[in-house]
């Protein structure tokens, strides 16, 4: 929520005036929700801003959707976004890192499992932590009744994140000598669904390029991934609806334009790509006693559309009345 999609580095984030940077949180906030999504989950910032936010959504003084927050990612020196503060060389430093998260309120913990894109010096194929390192976050975690997101690009940090017990890997791109789709390995899958993990694969929106290459075929790393996704199906990992906004060109509220592309990619069908977006989600964040589905008893979360989604996922882009914890919001 503290990221503007329109800066491309961390440098230019990070000179973001602190009341500017409030505004353009409440503008986000509000176009989700107006846009369909009544729930979200915050997995980065350094000065807990979106935990602010979040609570005051929670009280009802901002309209937005509900927010699960992870506070300062856990990283290794310099490792990917060490600028938001959450470096830690042992596992004593982990398990004060997690600590600080938790009293700030955070209700995920998240680690960086591998290197990323939005951070030079790092490399998105190599692991950050050893196994032991990344148990020591786990262990802190749910010592403190927290669950551990893990960012992971390389197979290598896939394959210690599933062993280390995490809850949900983000992005998950198998990335291996060939690029991204190219390292998939069928035992690390098997690991993850026995473990009872979700993969959270953050395809945005703007993933539809990778569809259509040389010939009007999809491109390589299209053919990759589906194949990828084939595999994680195959052995029954569940997945989530996700698109990592806020970095460069994925804007927060274009999630239902993006569920679209996220069918084509893993080539799913719509009823599958719904529940990746509802029920399924519900159940990873452990929020399925709460919302997820239409239930005497959980909290009110709905969305009209114009068409049909269950044959045409572009339905989603044309909401007509969203309610949020029994809350009415006008669409967009």
């Amino acid at each position: 929520m503290t990221l503007d999609p329109e800066l491309g580095s961390p440098g230019e984030q990070l000179r973001i005036p602190h009341d500017r940077l409030l505004e353009q949180m409440e503008a986000r906030a509000l176009a989700m929700v107006r846009a369909g999504i009544t729930t979200a989950r915050d997995l980065g910032g350094g000065a807990w801003l979106e935990i602010a936010l979040r609570d005051r959504i929670a009280r009802g003084e901002l309209p937005g959707p509900r927010l699960l927050c992870a506070g300062q990612p856990v990283t290794t020196p310099g490792g990917h976004c060490f600028f938001w503060g959450g470096e830690a060389r042992s596992q004593r430093e982990i398990e004060r890192v997690v600590k600080r998260q938790v009293d700030h309120g955070a209700d995920w913990i998240k680690v960086m499992a591998t290197g990323g894109m939005f951070t030079r010096g790092t490399r998105v194929r190599e692991a950050q932590f050893d196994l032991d390192g990344l148990r020591a976050v786990v262990a802190a975690a749910r010592a403190r009744g927290r669950e551990v997101a893990a960012h992971c690009h390389g197979t290598s940090g896939i394959a210690l994140a599933a062993e280390a017990g995490v809850r949900t890997i983000e992005h998950c791109s198998w990335v291996g000598e060939a690029g991204f789709g190219s390292g998939f390995d069928p035992a690390v899958a098997e690991r993850l669904a026995n473990a009872g993990s979700f993969v959270s694969p953050t395809i945005n929106a703007g993933w539809k390029r990778f569809l259509t290459g040389a010939g009007g075929r999809p491109t390589e790393r299209a053919t990759r991934m589906r194949g990828c996704f084939a595999g994680l199906r195959s052995a029954g990992v569940g997945l989530i609806a996700s698109t990592d906004a806020g970095i460069p060109n994925v804007v927060h509220h274009r999630l239902p334009a993006a569920l679209a592309v996220f069918a084509e990619i893993a080539e799913l069908e719509p009823v599958e790509v719904l529940f990746a977006a509802t029920s399924n989600a519900a159940r990873a964040l452990g929020l399925e006693d709460r919302t997820g589905q239409l239930l005497p008893g959980l909290e009110a979360d709905l969305l009209v559309v114009e068409g049909d989604p269950l044959r045409d996922l572009s339905a989603l882009e044309r909401p007509r009345l969203v309610v949020a914890r029994g809350r009415v919001f006008e669409p967009a």
